[in-house]
This record gives structure tokens, sequence and C-alpha cells, in this order.
């Protein structure tokens, strides 16, 4: 029973395959044999920096009397708080509250505390500034040299919600 060699392995072979081929049209050696890193990069096809990281691996593993190890994939993973429109539109009116009735530049403390008791939101201080980025608001400098939360762009959840508003 012949070994099923996987698509990769495939690959990596028949550029070794085309590396002695053109090494054979050439009649000699196209890089010297004392570049060994240099060389094998050209053959597999890979970075000298990857060929010198494998190396190293395996010098650990043969001294650990381990396998080299493929590293795991990595899976995307779930977001803490899950914001339907709905709730970002509750988020940026509240932002506009702040200017318009507060007559307050909003912090990010004081929006998270806001929203804390308005929505019940339970996100830290770096959630309220992701999701301002996701929704188009951004810190910009001013001429008296603070910064104001300014919307660049409305999000298309949104918008779009507040069009429906409007027609029906």
């Amino acid at each position: 029973m012949p070994k099923v060699v996987k698509s990769s392995a495939r690959e990596m072979i028949l550029k070794v395959k085309e590396f002695c081929e053109a090494e054979q049209k050439n009649q000699g050696v196209l890089i010297p044999l004392n570049n060994v890193r240099k060389r094998v990069a050209a053959i597999t096809g890979v970075s000298e920096k990857t060929i010198t990281r494998i190396t190293k691996e395996g010098i650990t593993a043969t001294s650990t009397s381990k396998k080299i190890v493929t590293p795991g994939k990595s899976r995307p993973h779930p977001k803490k708080f899950d914001l339907d429109g709905f709730d970002l539109c509750a988020i940026r009116q509240k932002i506009h509250s702040f200017y318009v009735v507060h007559k307050e530049l909003p912090t990010l403390a004081k929006l998270r505390a806001a929203l804390r008791e308005d929505i019940n939101f339970q996100g830290s201080i770096t959630t309220v500034h992701r999701i301002l980025n996701r929704i188009g608001f951004k810190y910009k400098r001013c001429q008296s040299r603070r910064k104001l939360l300014m919307e660049l762009r409305r999000s298309q959840e949104c918008s779009s919600q507040s069009h429906q508003g409007v027609a029906g």
C-alpha cells in the first residue's frame, strides 16, 4: 500500500524536483553548497527566516526528545458583548445627549457610567472605546488642544433603522 502524501508535501516535492532539474539544466550547482540555509530556502520555496525558525525548533525537539509540533489553528472567538442595532443607536443618542442636553464633553468613563444606567452595559472603558470606533466615533483634537468625540461616519445599522422610522 503506497504512503498517502498530503498536498503541502506534494507541492514541496515538486519544488525540490524543479530545483534539481534547474541544476541539471545549468550543469552545476545554482547556489553554493556552503550556503545551506539559502539553498534549502530556494529548494523548498520557503523563506530563510522560516528555515532558521524550524531548525531551532528541531534542535530543541531533539534535545528534549520530543516531536516537532505544528502550531494549532487559530479560531475566531465570540465577542463578549453582542450589541444589536438598537443598543448601538442608544449609545449614539447618549453621546448626542451629552453635547445637547448636558452641555458637556463625553469622556469614556462618563459615557460608560451613563450606559450602565440606561442600557445596563457591563463592559469596560476599553470596550466602550471599541464600540465607539465601530459605530464611527473618533476623538479629534480641536483648537483648544482638547479632544472632542466626533462622529466621522454613520454606521449602517443605525442609519437603516432611522430611515425605517421616518418612512413608517
